[in-house]
């Protein structure tokens, strides 16, 4: 396979080196080479392009591409999908997965932040003259994607690590494409929509890396993100999650 230098870079910054050393490890390396690396570099190729689209769009005043981001971080979806999460930590196990609390409870605050981006980009792009004013605007607060809904559904149901596979294989999705967005989109809403994400997003992937290093000891611990990974990848998944 080509690597793209984007990910090439990527990898070489933030997948391979680990201060761990274990069946944690060997299982998360298996899983990047034959499983996420072909996936992650055409994500790569597609932002790109996307890339493209979007600074067409900023550039001829139109912004409505924040609504989708707004309805998948704004703050309901983003207070109701993290707490899922930590829910799916039972009271018998939070002394285990206290690290991992404290992770989720982290990310519930930054998702709120990336609403509150897409937010003002909204304002300050004209669309909306306040954040209260999408409260009425169905395309601001609803996803149809199962990414969003049907999979944040069953969290509490399964393994609390498969919240793991999400945030090592989707978080590095949105690393790289926020990475190829200021890499084209020079537009200073883009810039500002997107800057603070880059490290936020990059917490949230390193989130799921250290879990499945730390965790993921034993194939029972493991079977939950191989699972988790075999619905994000497949076909079915993919196609509604990118309508």
């Amino acid at each position: 396979m080509d690597v793209h230098p984007i990910l090439e870079e990527w990898l070489e910054q933030w997948v391979w080196p680990t201060p761990f050393r274990g069946p944690g490890v060997d299982f998360r390396m298996r899983l990047t080479t034959e499983r996420l690396m072909p996936v992650w570099n055409r994500i790569v190729t597609r932002a790109l392009e996307g890339a493209k689209a979007t600074e067409e769009s900023f550039n001829r005043g139109d912004y409505t591409r924040a609504l989708g981001g707004y309805a998948g971080e704004g703050p309901r979806m983003s207070m109701n999908q993290m707490s899922t999460q930590l829910l799916s930590v039972s009271i018998a196990d939070q002394e285990k997965y206290l690290d991992l609390l404290r992770m989720r409870a982290r990310q519930l605050w930054d998702e709120v932040k990336h609403g509150s981006l897409h937010a003002d980009v909204l304002i300050l792009g004209g669309y909306v003259h306040k954040e209260t004013e999408l409260m009425d605007d169905s395309g601001a607060n609803f996803r149809g994607s199962r990414s969003y809904f049907g999979l944040t559904a069953t969290f509490p149901h399964i393994h609390p690590l498969a919240r793991a596979a999400q945030n090592y294989h989707t978080e590095a999705g949105a690393c790289l494409g926020i990475r190829c967005s200021l890499e084209v989109n020079k537009h200073p809403l883009a810039i500002h929509e997107n800057l603070s994400q880059s490290c936020e997003e990059l917490m949230h992937f390193m989130e799921g890396k250290y879990q499945m290093d730390m965790f993921c000891l034993t194939p029972e611990d493991q079977r939950p993100v191989e699972e988790a990974l075999d619905y994000l990848l497949s076909p079915a998944f993919i196609q509604s999650s990118t309508r």
